[in-house]
């Protein structure tokens, strides 16, 4: 259960992802991984062991990518673990490859609905990517994914499209059917408001900064940045990731892992 949204101010776009998980996990520094097609290098965020699963990234060309699980009314969905891997290298080759955010949106869109020919991905899924919309960096854009399969998805994956403003999203579909009610998992709602009152007072990068700490409902799994008593039974914050891209100049990440950012606060990324 994460957080992920995006800011544009006086030409920067501003990315961002609160990283929210019940069990403990190892999340990895920062790596620098070179890219293909274009795209010179780019920053994967990863957990787990080995070259890890990466859970947000940046590449050479300003895009970036977010993602968060989504929430439906139904569970009944089954993921192999091979499918899983598929996913996460889905994620990673959408800004190893791909030098605009149109055209990641579109590489994670085709694996969304074809696997590379094994069949549509078998679960909903939420995904962000910001940059550009071309090669000449002049139209700084974020593409926001829904992605629904099986029979009640007449339209598989939905997007919506920002240029200006601001944007976030929690786990719950903003657009596509069978989002899961407020009843059945209000903090997704709450958490979301939240993030919405705040950068409608603060669209800024400072803003950003003011919601990913936020604890309105104090230290527990109903604020953004989610605090428990009961690890490994309820949600916490682990990682969060803010990738800023300037008017005209090079990407930008300032993050934190194994922890929150009130306690862990975030620090620049040097290459």
């Amino acid at each position: 259960m994460c957080m992920i949204g995006v800011v544009f101010e006086s030409g920067a776009i501003h990315t961002f992802k609160q990283c929210d998980l019940i069990p403990t996990t190892s999340f990895n520094e920062p790596a620098v991984r070179m890219g293909t097609n274009g795209v010179q290098s780019y920053i994967a965020l990863t957990r787990g062991s080995g070259q890890g699963r990466i859970w947000a990234g940046i590449n050479s060309s300003g895009v970036a990518f977010v993602a968060a699980d989504a929430y439906t009314t139904s569970a009944n969905y089954y993921v192999t673990d091979a499918q899983t891997d598929a996913l996460f290298e889905a994620y990673e080759r959408s800004i190893a490859a791909c030098t605009t955010a149109s055209d990641a949106a579109d590489h994670l869109s085709a694996f969304y609905t074809s696997m590379g020919g094994a069949g549509a991905f078998p679960a909903p899924d939420i995904a962000m990517f910001t940059g550009f919309a071309d090669t000449a960096q002049s139209v700084p854009v974020s593409i926001f994914l829904e992605y629904m399969p099986g029979p009640n998805a007449h339209e598989p994956v939905r997007r919506i499209v920002r240029t200006d403003g601001h944007f976030a999203s929690t786990n719950a579909f903003r657009i596509q059917p069978e989002a899961i009610a407020y009843a059945a998992n209000h903090s997704t709602y709450l958490r979301l408001q939240r993030a919405e009152t705040i950068l409608q007072q603060d669209p800024t990068r400072n803003g950003i900064l003011t919601v990913l700490g936020d604890q309105y409902y104090g230290p527990t799994e109903l604020s953004i940045c989610r605090e428990t008593a009961w690890p490994g039974e309820e949600f916490r914050t682990q990682a969060t990731a803010l990738f800023s891209v300037p008017a005209g100049g090079a990407p930008a990440l300032d993050y934190q892992i194994n922890g929150n950012p009130r306690t862990n606060p975030l620090k620049p990324f040097k290459t």
